[in-house]
Protein backbone atom coordinates (compact mmCIF):
# COMPACT_ATOMS: atom_id res chain seq x y z
CA UNK A 1 0.00 0.00 0.00
CA UNK A 2 1.23 3.48 -0.70
CA UNK A 3 1.28 6.35 1.74
CA UNK A 4 -1.90 7.48 0.13
CA UNK A 5 -3.56 4.15 0.64
CA UNK A 6 -5.78 5.61 3.21
CA UNK A 7 -7.52 7.65 0.67
CA UNK A 8 -6.73 5.63 -2.48
CA UNK A 9 -6.34 2.05 -1.42
CA UNK A 10 -4.85 0.92 -4.77
CA UNK A 11 -1.59 -0.88 -5.46
CA UNK A 12 1.24 0.90 -7.27
CA UNK A 13 0.80 -1.24 -10.39
CA UNK A 14 -2.92 -0.53 -10.42
CA UNK A 15 -2.28 3.17 -9.95
CA UNK A 16 -0.05 3.18 -13.04
CA UNK A 17 -2.77 1.47 -15.06
CA UNK A 18 -5.36 3.87 -13.71
CA UNK A 19 -3.18 6.84 -14.67
CA UNK A 20 -2.78 5.42 -18.17
CA UNK A 21 -6.54 4.98 -18.55
CA UNK A 22 -7.25 8.55 -17.41
CA UNK A 23 -4.59 9.89 -19.78
CA UNK A 24 -6.02 7.89 -22.66
CA UNK A 25 -9.53 9.19 -21.98
CA UNK A 26 -8.23 12.78 -21.87
CA UNK A 27 -6.32 12.32 -25.13
CA UNK A 28 -9.34 10.78 -26.80
CA UNK A 29 -11.48 13.69 -25.64
CA UNK A 30 -9.01 16.19 -27.02
CA UNK A 31 -8.91 14.29 -30.33
CA UNK A 32 -12.68 14.04 -30.64
CA UNK A 33 -13.37 17.66 -29.70
CA UNK A 34 -10.53 19.89 -30.84
CA UNK A 35 -9.59 18.17 -34.10
CA UNK A 36 -13.10 18.57 -35.62
CA UNK A 37 -13.10 22.18 -34.49
CA UNK A 38 -9.80 22.76 -36.28
CA UNK A 39 -11.02 20.99 -39.41
CA UNK A 40 -14.25 22.98 -39.34
CA UNK A 41 -12.31 26.22 -39.02
CA UNK A 42 -10.13 25.21 -41.96
CA UNK A 43 -13.23 24.36 -43.96
CA UNK A 44 -14.73 27.76 -43.20
CA UNK A 45 -11.54 29.49 -44.31
CA UNK A 46 -11.51 27.42 -47.48
CA UNK A 47 -15.15 28.28 -48.12
CA UNK A 48 -14.41 31.96 -47.67
CA UNK A 49 -11.48 31.69 -50.08
CA UNK A 50 -13.64 29.93 -52.67
CA UNK A 51 -16.41 32.51 -52.24
CA UNK A 52 -13.99 35.43 -52.61
CA UNK A 53 -12.39 33.88 -55.70
CA UNK A 54 -15.81 33.20 -57.17
CA UNK A 55 -16.83 36.81 -56.63
CA UNK A 56 -13.71 38.03 -58.41
CA UNK A 57 -14.32 35.63 -61.30
CA UNK A 58 -17.94 36.76 -61.61
CA UNK A 59 -17.22 40.50 -61.55
CA UNK A 60 -17.76 40.71 -65.31
CA UNK A 61 -20.76 38.41 -65.37
CA UNK A 62 -23.21 39.84 -62.91
CA UNK A 63 -24.52 43.21 -61.75
CA UNK A 64 -23.03 44.61 -58.58
CA UNK A 65 -24.82 46.36 -55.72
CA UNK A 66 -25.02 50.09 -55.29
CA UNK A 67 -21.73 51.60 -54.15
CA UNK A 68 -21.11 54.48 -51.77
CA UNK A 69 -19.84 57.76 -53.16
CA UNK A 70 -18.33 60.81 -51.57
CA UNK A 71 -19.75 64.19 -52.57
CA UNK A 72 -17.27 66.52 -54.26
CA UNK A 73 -15.87 69.46 -52.36
CA UNK A 74 -18.11 72.49 -52.07
CA UNK A 75 -16.01 74.47 -54.55
CA UNK A 76 -16.56 71.79 -57.16
CA UNK A 77 -20.26 71.26 -56.59
CA UNK A 78 -21.35 74.18 -58.77
CA UNK A 79 -19.34 72.82 -61.72
CA UNK A 80 -21.34 69.60 -61.85
CA UNK A 81 -24.60 70.79 -60.32
CA UNK A 82 -26.58 70.29 -63.51
CA UNK A 83 -25.45 66.70 -63.86
CA UNK A 84 -25.89 65.72 -60.20
CA UNK A 85 -22.40 64.22 -60.17
CA UNK A 86 -20.67 62.38 -57.32
CA UNK A 87 -16.98 61.38 -57.19
CA UNK A 88 -16.02 57.74 -57.43
CA UNK A 89 -15.39 55.42 -54.46
CA UNK A 90 -16.31 51.74 -54.61
CA UNK A 91 -17.01 49.56 -51.57
CA UNK A 92 -18.27 45.98 -51.43
CA UNK A 93 -20.90 44.82 -48.98
CA UNK A 94 -19.94 42.80 -45.91
CA UNK A 95 -21.34 39.27 -46.09
CA UNK A 96 -21.34 36.52 -43.41
CA UNK A 97 -20.09 33.10 -44.44
CA UNK A 98 -19.88 30.30 -41.89
CA UNK A 99 -20.28 32.79 -39.05
CA UNK A 100 -17.38 34.94 -40.28
CA UNK A 101 -17.63 38.26 -42.11
CA UNK A 102 -15.88 38.74 -45.45
CA UNK A 103 -16.03 41.37 -48.19
CA UNK A 104 -18.13 39.96 -51.00
CA UNK A 105 -20.71 41.22 -53.47
CA UNK A 106 -24.04 39.44 -53.91
CA UNK A 107 -24.65 37.27 -56.93
CA UNK A 108 -27.14 38.18 -59.64
CA UNK A 109 -29.52 35.52 -58.38
CA UNK A 110 -29.81 37.44 -55.13
CA UNK A 111 -31.09 40.54 -56.94
CA UNK A 112 -34.84 40.59 -57.46
CA UNK A 113 -34.84 43.38 -60.05
CA UNK A 114 -32.59 45.35 -62.36
CA UNK A 115 -32.85 48.69 -60.59
CA UNK A 116 -30.93 48.72 -57.28
CA UNK A 117 -28.54 51.30 -58.75
CA UNK A 118 -28.37 55.07 -58.59
CA UNK A 119 -27.23 57.75 -61.02
CA UNK A 120 -23.66 58.96 -60.69
CA UNK A 121 -24.07 61.32 -63.65
CA UNK A 122 -27.55 62.45 -64.60
CA UNK A 123 -29.16 64.96 -66.97
CA UNK A 124 -32.49 65.71 -65.36
CA UNK A 125 -33.26 68.83 -67.38
CA UNK A 126 -32.81 67.66 -70.97
CA UNK A 127 -36.55 67.68 -71.65
CA UNK A 128 -37.57 70.70 -69.56
CA UNK A 129 -37.70 73.31 -72.30
CA UNK A 130 -39.32 71.22 -75.01
CA UNK A 131 -40.55 67.64 -75.39
CA UNK A 132 -38.29 65.83 -77.86
CA UNK A 133 -39.48 64.09 -80.99
CA UNK A 134 -36.66 61.53 -80.69
CA UNK A 135 -34.31 60.41 -77.90
CA UNK A 136 -31.09 58.66 -78.94
CA UNK A 137 -29.85 56.24 -76.25
CA UNK A 138 -26.32 55.18 -77.17
CA UNK A 139 -24.38 52.51 -75.26
CA UNK A 140 -20.71 53.32 -74.90
CA UNK A 141 -17.70 52.75 -72.65
CA UNK A 142 -15.44 55.23 -70.90
CA UNK A 143 -12.51 54.65 -73.28
CA UNK A 144 -14.64 55.31 -76.39
CA UNK A 145 -14.29 59.09 -76.32
CA UNK A 146 -13.44 59.20 -80.04
CA UNK A 147 -16.66 57.35 -80.83
CA UNK A 148 -18.68 59.86 -78.82
CA UNK A 149 -16.95 62.84 -80.43
CA UNK A 150 -17.61 61.45 -83.91
CA UNK A 151 -21.29 60.82 -83.13
CA UNK A 152 -21.72 64.35 -81.74
CA UNK A 153 -20.37 65.78 -85.00
CA UNK A 154 -22.45 63.56 -87.27
CA UNK A 155 -25.72 61.64 -86.90
CA UNK A 156 -25.98 62.35 -83.17
CA UNK A 157 -26.00 66.12 -83.59
CA UNK A 158 -29.14 67.29 -81.79
CA UNK A 159 -29.77 69.88 -84.54
CA UNK A 160 -29.37 67.51 -87.46
CA UNK A 161 -33.02 67.86 -88.58
CA UNK A 162 -34.25 71.46 -88.57
CA UNK A 163 -37.38 71.98 -86.49
CA UNK A 164 -37.12 68.55 -84.84
CA UNK A 165 -36.12 68.29 -81.18
CA UNK A 166 -33.58 65.46 -80.66
CA UNK A 167 -31.99 64.46 -77.34
CA UNK A 168 -28.71 62.53 -77.36
CA UNK A 169 -27.59 60.48 -74.35
CA UNK A 170 -24.56 58.23 -73.95
CA UNK A 171 -25.09 55.45 -71.38
CA UNK A 172 -22.29 54.14 -69.15
CA UNK A 173 -21.57 52.17 -65.99
CA UNK A 174 -18.58 52.80 -63.73
CA UNK A 175 -14.91 51.91 -64.31
CA UNK A 176 -11.81 53.08 -62.47
CA UNK A 177 -11.38 56.43 -60.73
CA UNK A 178 -9.33 58.06 -63.49
CA UNK A 179 -11.82 57.16 -66.23
CA UNK A 180 -14.74 58.38 -64.15
CA UNK A 181 -13.07 61.71 -63.44
CA UNK A 182 -12.51 62.12 -67.19
CA UNK A 183 -16.20 61.37 -67.76
CA UNK A 184 -17.15 64.07 -65.25
CA UNK A 185 -15.17 66.64 -67.25
CA UNK A 186 -16.71 65.43 -70.51
CA UNK A 187 -20.18 65.55 -68.97
CA UNK A 188 -19.70 69.11 -67.71
CA UNK A 189 -18.86 70.15 -71.28
CA UNK A 190 -21.49 68.32 -73.33
CA UNK A 191 -24.26 67.36 -70.87
CA UNK A 192 -25.07 64.20 -72.81
CA UNK A 193 -23.89 61.42 -70.45
CA UNK A 194 -25.87 59.35 -67.97
CA UNK A 195 -24.13 56.86 -65.69
CA UNK A 196 -25.16 54.53 -62.89
CA UNK A 197 -23.03 52.71 -60.31
CA UNK A 198 -22.90 49.22 -61.81
CA UNK A 199 -19.72 47.75 -63.24
CA UNK A 200 -19.42 48.65 -66.93
CA UNK A 201 -18.96 45.28 -68.65
CA UNK A 202 -20.52 43.44 -71.56
CA UNK A 203 -22.36 41.18 -69.12
CA UNK A 204 -24.06 44.25 -67.65
CA UNK A 205 -25.33 45.62 -70.96
CA UNK A 206 -28.89 44.87 -69.90
CA UNK A 207 -28.45 47.13 -66.87
CA UNK A 208 -27.19 49.90 -69.13
CA UNK A 209 -30.22 49.63 -71.40
CA UNK A 210 -32.71 49.53 -68.51
CA UNK A 211 -30.97 52.60 -67.08
CA UNK A 212 -31.69 54.48 -70.30
CA UNK A 213 -35.31 53.35 -70.41
CA UNK A 214 -35.74 54.28 -66.76
CA UNK A 215 -34.32 57.73 -67.52
CA UNK A 216 -36.83 58.21 -70.35
CA UNK A 217 -39.73 57.04 -68.19
CA UNK A 218 -38.68 59.30 -65.30
CA UNK A 219 -37.55 62.51 -66.99
CA UNK A 220 -38.92 62.46 -70.52
CA UNK A 221 -42.00 60.25 -70.70
CA UNK A 222 -43.65 62.53 -73.25
CA UNK A 223 -41.07 61.87 -75.99
CA UNK A 224 -42.60 60.62 -79.22
CA UNK A 225 -39.92 58.06 -80.05
CA UNK A 226 -36.76 56.52 -78.60
CA UNK A 227 -33.92 54.78 -80.41
CA UNK A 228 -31.47 52.53 -78.59
CA UNK A 229 -28.22 51.88 -80.47
CA UNK A 230 -24.47 51.34 -79.98
CA UNK A 231 -21.45 53.60 -80.40
CA UNK A 232 -20.13 51.56 -83.36
CA UNK A 233 -23.34 51.97 -85.37
CA UNK A 234 -23.92 54.51 -88.13
CA UNK A 235 -27.45 55.92 -87.94
CA UNK A 236 -29.01 57.90 -90.77
CA UNK A 237 -31.00 60.07 -88.38
CA UNK A 238 -32.53 62.15 -91.17
CA UNK A 239 -33.91 59.13 -93.01
CA UNK A 240 -35.08 57.59 -89.73
CA UNK A 241 -37.13 60.67 -88.90
CA UNK A 242 -38.36 61.71 -92.33
CA UNK A 243 -39.18 58.31 -93.82
CA UNK A 244 -40.03 56.07 -90.85
CA UNK A 245 -41.14 58.11 -87.85
CA UNK A 246 -42.88 61.20 -89.21
CA UNK A 247 -45.42 59.14 -91.20
CA UNK A 248 -46.33 57.39 -87.92
CA UNK A 249 -47.49 60.60 -86.27
CA UNK A 250 -49.36 60.66 -84.02
CA UNK A 251 -47.29 57.75 -82.67
CA UNK A 252 -48.80 54.45 -81.70
CA UNK A 253 -48.51 53.75 -77.98
CA UNK A 254 -46.91 50.35 -78.57
CA UNK A 255 -44.71 50.71 -81.65
CA UNK A 256 -41.42 48.77 -81.55
CA UNK A 257 -39.29 47.86 -84.58
CA UNK A 258 -35.75 47.14 -85.72
CA UNK A 259 -33.80 44.27 -87.25
CA UNK A 260 -36.32 41.57 -86.35
CA UNK A 261 -34.97 38.09 -85.53
CA UNK A 262 -37.39 35.18 -85.31
CA UNK A 263 -36.89 31.67 -83.87
CA UNK A 264 -33.54 32.52 -82.31
CA UNK A 265 -31.97 29.77 -80.21
CA UNK A 266 -29.88 30.12 -77.04
CA UNK A 267 -26.17 29.34 -77.38
CA UNK A 268 -25.43 26.36 -75.12
CA UNK A 269 -21.72 26.19 -75.96
CA UNK A 270 -19.77 27.52 -72.97
CA UNK A 271 -17.12 28.96 -75.28
CA UNK A 272 -19.64 31.22 -77.02
CA UNK A 273 -19.72 34.93 -76.25
CA UNK A 274 -23.50 34.60 -76.04
CA UNK A 275 -23.57 31.44 -73.91
CA UNK A 276 -26.75 31.10 -71.86
CA UNK A 277 -27.07 28.07 -69.53
CA UNK A 278 -30.42 26.35 -69.13
CA UNK A 279 -30.70 27.45 -65.51
CA UNK A 280 -30.70 31.06 -66.76
CA UNK A 281 -33.03 30.51 -69.74
CA UNK A 282 -34.61 27.07 -70.04
CA UNK A 283 -36.64 27.44 -73.27
CA UNK A 284 -35.14 26.26 -76.56
CA UNK A 285 -36.32 29.32 -78.49
CA UNK A 286 -36.15 33.04 -77.82
CA UNK A 287 -39.19 35.22 -78.41
CA UNK A 288 -39.02 37.42 -81.50
CA UNK A 289 -36.51 40.18 -80.77
CA UNK A 290 -34.91 43.18 -82.44
CA UNK A 291 -31.12 43.28 -82.57
CA UNK A 292 -29.59 45.58 -79.96
CA UNK A 293 -27.52 47.26 -82.67
CA UNK A 294 -30.51 49.52 -83.25
CA UNK A 295 -34.23 49.49 -82.48
CA UNK A 296 -36.87 52.20 -82.32
CA UNK A 297 -39.98 52.40 -80.15
CA UNK A 298 -42.71 54.71 -78.89
CA UNK A 299 -41.71 56.85 -75.91
CA UNK A 300 -44.59 55.51 -73.83
CA UNK A 301 -43.12 51.99 -74.08
CA UNK A 302 -40.12 52.92 -71.93
CA UNK A 303 -42.18 52.81 -68.73
CA UNK A 304 -43.90 49.60 -69.86
CA UNK A 305 -40.56 47.83 -70.34
CA UNK A 306 -39.15 49.11 -67.04
CA UNK A 307 -42.24 47.94 -65.13
CA UNK A 308 -42.16 44.55 -66.84
CA UNK A 309 -38.48 44.16 -65.94
CA UNK A 310 -39.48 43.87 -62.28
CA UNK A 311 -41.10 40.53 -63.13
CA UNK A 312 -38.63 39.16 -65.70
CA UNK A 313 -35.58 37.12 -64.69
CA UNK A 314 -32.31 38.87 -65.51
CA UNK A 315 -30.44 37.82 -68.64
CA UNK A 316 -27.34 39.68 -69.83
CA UNK A 317 -28.34 39.67 -73.53
CA UNK A 318 -30.12 43.01 -73.52
CA UNK A 319 -32.05 42.64 -76.77
CA UNK A 320 -33.39 39.27 -75.61
CA UNK A 321 -34.21 40.74 -72.21
CA UNK A 322 -36.13 43.66 -73.72
CA UNK A 323 -38.07 41.17 -75.86
CA UNK A 324 -38.92 39.14 -72.75
CA UNK A 325 -40.17 42.32 -71.05
CA UNK A 326 -42.35 43.16 -74.06
CA UNK A 327 -43.68 39.61 -74.02
CA UNK A 328 -44.46 39.99 -70.31
CA UNK A 329 -46.36 43.19 -71.11
CA UNK A 330 -48.25 41.52 -73.98
CA UNK A 331 -46.74 43.76 -76.68
CA UNK A 332 -45.68 42.50 -80.12
CA UNK A 333 -42.83 43.89 -82.21
CA UNK A 334 -43.51 45.27 -85.67
CA UNK A 335 -41.43 44.23 -88.71
CA UNK A 336 -39.72 47.23 -90.38
CA UNK A 337 -41.20 48.46 -93.68
CA UNK A 338 -38.09 47.19 -95.47
CA UNK A 339 -35.64 44.42 -94.56
CA UNK A 340 -32.71 46.67 -95.45
CA UNK A 341 -33.48 49.60 -93.17
CA UNK A 342 -31.80 48.11 -90.08
CA UNK A 343 -28.55 46.17 -90.59
CA UNK A 344 -26.60 44.13 -88.05
CA UNK A 345 -23.54 43.97 -90.29
CA UNK A 346 -21.35 46.58 -91.94
CA UNK A 347 -22.91 47.73 -95.20
CA UNK A 348 -20.26 48.65 -97.83
CA UNK A 349 -20.40 52.40 -98.13
CA UNK A 350 -22.07 54.15 -101.00
CA UNK A 351 -23.79 57.52 -100.54
CA UNK A 352 -26.92 56.40 -102.35
CA UNK A 353 -27.13 53.12 -100.39
CA UNK A 354 -26.60 54.86 -97.04
CA UNK A 355 -29.14 57.46 -98.07
CA UNK A 356 -31.87 54.78 -97.82
CA UNK A 357 -30.88 52.84 -94.73
CA UNK A 358 -31.17 53.55 -91.01
CA UNK A 359 -28.32 51.54 -89.43
CA UNK A 360 -25.00 50.01 -90.44
CA UNK A 361 -22.89 48.19 -87.86
CA UNK A 362 -19.14 47.97 -86.99
CA UNK A 363 -18.28 51.55 -88.00
CA UNK A 364 -15.07 53.21 -86.74
CA UNK A 365 -15.06 56.85 -85.55
CA UNK A 366 -13.20 58.13 -88.63
CA UNK A 367 -15.69 56.28 -90.84
CA UNK A 368 -18.59 57.90 -89.04
CA UNK A 369 -17.29 61.30 -90.10
CA UNK A 370 -16.32 60.26 -93.65
CA UNK A 371 -19.63 58.53 -94.33
CA UNK A 372 -21.70 61.37 -92.88
CA UNK A 373 -19.90 64.06 -94.88
CA UNK A 374 -20.17 62.05 -98.08
CA UNK A 375 -23.87 61.47 -97.42
CA UNK A 376 -24.51 65.20 -96.92
CA UNK A 377 -22.56 66.15 -100.04
CA UNK A 378 -24.37 63.68 -102.31
CA UNK A 379 -27.98 64.09 -101.24
CA UNK A 380 -28.91 65.93 -104.41
CA UNK A 381 -27.50 63.09 -106.53
CA UNK A 382 -29.22 60.23 -104.71
CA UNK A 383 -32.57 61.93 -104.39
CA UNK A 384 -35.17 61.00 -101.84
Amino acid sequence: MTCCGRYFPISWRCSKMYTFLIGSICFLGIYLFFIPMTLNYSAVLAKIKIKENTVLNLMERFPFPAKEYEKPETAKENIFQRSNVFSFRQSLLNRKIGGLTVNAAPFATELNDTQPFRFVINERDKCNERTPFLILLITTKADEKQHREAIRKTWGNESVVPGIKIVRLFMLGINNKEQNEALLRESSQFHDIIQQDFLDTYKNLTLKTIMGLNWVATYCGGANFVMKTDSDVFVNTEYLIQSLLRPLMPPSRYYFTGYLIRNGQPHRNKESKWYVPKEVYSAERYPDFCSGTGYVFSGTLAAKIVNASLKVKYIYLEDIYVALCLEQAGINMVPPPSNYLFNIYKVPFSPCIYNRLITSHAIYPNEQILYWEALQNNKHICGK
